[in-house]
């Protein structure tokens, strides 16, 4: 989850300055940073679930009351946070895009 607001913090700043300042060079680091973003929300994803699948016989051990599926489905929900983060910072970072692309558009 570092890494993701690491790299989402990086893409908005980049986003901003796209935005502000358009360029075909700030364009290339925006998406870059954008993919960077993307690929590490789907490890965080990957990670948390598999995190959820290796605790899941611990935590039911303990914890004899809780059925399988809702422990699974606990689990499953908590693991989706990243995606959840993941994905705002990308929207926001498209917005972002889109306004120094029709900055862009204006000064030619």
């Amino acid at each position: 989850m570092w890494f993701l607001l690491a790299f989402g913090g990086l893409l908005l700043i980049a986003g901003v300055r796209f935005a502000m300042h358009p360029g075909s060079a700030r364009l290339r680091l925006t998406l870059a940073l954008g993919a960077a973003t993307l690929f590490t929300t789907v490890t965080a994803v990957s990670t948390a679930l598999a995190t959820v699948g290796h605790q899941v016989p611990t935590y039911l051990a303990r914890h004899p009351e809780q059925t399988l599926p809702s422990v699974l489905l606990q689990g499953v929900a908590e693991s989706l946070s990243p995606a959840i983060v993941g994905c705002t910072v990308l929207a926001l970072a498209a917005l972002l895009i889109a306004l120094g692309c029709y900055r862009e558009s204006l000064e030619a």
